[in-house]
């Protein structure tokens, strides 16, 4: 299956753009309490970052991606609500739990995609 190039952009735009930009989307789009928790860390922490007074560690920036990763594929399908709906709510594929909680857990997001993809 080849890959279509807005995809390769959004892959692109994930690992190279600056990880403050990326945590002002993700603050704005789903709001500073979301972003924080589904990253692991405090609201303080994630202003910091914003504000480009503090970089994250490496798993917490891994993190941050990873949580950019599934939002803007959600967005870009289906809007900016649907990214924060579908995020919060449990999901039977992913055993009941919300896919914020996967990801603050430290799951890798590829679990979290596949619940996000549609069905064909």
């Amino acid at each position: 299956m080849a890959v279509g190039l807005e995809e390769q952009i959004i892959g692109r735009v994930i690992a190279v753009e600056r990880i403050d930009r990326l945590a002002e989307w993700l603050e704005v789009t789903l709001g500073a309490r979301l972003t924080a928790f589904a990253a692991g860390i405090g609201s303080r922490d994630l202003g910091r970052i914003v504000h480009g007074d503090d970089q994250p560690d490496t798993e917490t920036e891994r993190r941050m991606r990873n949580l950019y990763a599934v939002a803007s594929l959600l967005v870009a399908r289906d809007g900016a609500g649907s990214a924060y709906a579908w995020l919060t709510e449990p999901n039977s594929e992913l055993e009941g739990r919300t896919p914020a909680s996967l990801l603050h857990d430290g799951r890798a997001p590829e679990s979290v995609w596949f619940a996000a993809a549609p069905a064909f």
